[in-house]
């Protein structure tokens, strides 16, 4: 009877130690460790976004699909489609999404400022943009402060162009919107009478009925995004150098060159 309950008392011993091994051993993997056993990065990125994030005959196709597709061949070291896997994000969601683990980066026209690297990191810039404003081919409006008496400006809520509209035109009316893709029907529609957004994004909606005021009201620097954390620098190190190494073979400027920037 003694016998037997010491071996009892051994084997409950052995699953204890081992099941605490296992738990340690899963606690203390890094960010790009955890990557590295799951097989797969999962990256956040918009799909409203022309040039950047967007659907073409069905395909998630943009640059930073492409982006993001280079950064998870450099993490598992070959090229293969299976070697990422795409979520949906938006300008309202994407930190929250980022900071409850639902994705491991975010390459979706994030723009670096003082505000967010309160609350996450960010890779070396891989594109500089500008906010301007898109408005009819025909309309007279020529700067962003004629909206603090006149008409209506639609905005992208979540985005920089919100902080910096209510900087440039205070009294502005406007009217928030969740994705360009809303912004753009309002002025196609003539609900609004002008969009601010990032000069490239709005260059992916732009068609002989409309034109870019060439005024800008802020240089905005996209990188990649990554969770504020010890255990995500290695992570952050190894998309910086991947990110060099994009630039040194100039594989950078050849994605941007075939979506026309």
């Amino acid at each position: 009877m003694k016998k037997y309950i010491s071996l009892t008392i051994i084997l409950i011993l052995i699953f204890f130690l081992s099941g605490c091994s296992f738990i340690k051993k899963h606690k203390e993997l890094s960010d790009l460790e955890a990557i590295k056993e799951r097989g797969y990065l999962i990256v956040g990125t918009k799909t409203d976004s022309p040039p950047f994030g967007y659907y073409k005959d069905g395909k998630l196709t943009g640059i930073d699909i492409e982006i993001a597709q280079n950064i998870a061949n450099y993490i598992f070291q070959n090229e293969s489609s299976a070697n990422v896997k795409f979520v949906n994000v938006n300008a309202q969601n994407r930190i929250e999404k980022l900071n409850s683990k639902d994705v491991d980066i975010l390459v979706a026209t994030m723009s670096i400022n003082e505000k967010r690297k309160l609350v996450m990191s960010f890779s070396v810039p891989y594109f500089v943009a500008n906010q301007k404003i898109m408005v009819r081919k025909t309309s007279k409006i020529t700067h962003l402060q004629y909206f603090n008496k006149n008409g209506r400006l639609a905005v992208v809520m979540g985005t920089t162009g919100e902080k910096i509209s209510h900087l440039v035109a205070p009294n502005a009316h406007f009217v928030g919107t969740k994705s360009y893709n809303e912004a753009f029907n309002l002025l196609l529609n003539r609900q609004v009478d002008a969009i601010l957004g990032d000069d490239c994004i709005l260059r992916g909606y732009l068609t002989d009925e409309f034109r870019i005021i060439n005024k800008s009201y802020s240089r905005e620097y996209y990188a990649v995004a990554i969770r504020k954390a010890d255990d995500s620098k290695d992570l952050l190190n190894l998309i910086n150098s991947a990110l060099a190494v994009m630039l040194d073979e100039r594989r950078l400027n050849l994605i941007k060159a075939r979506y026309f920037i």
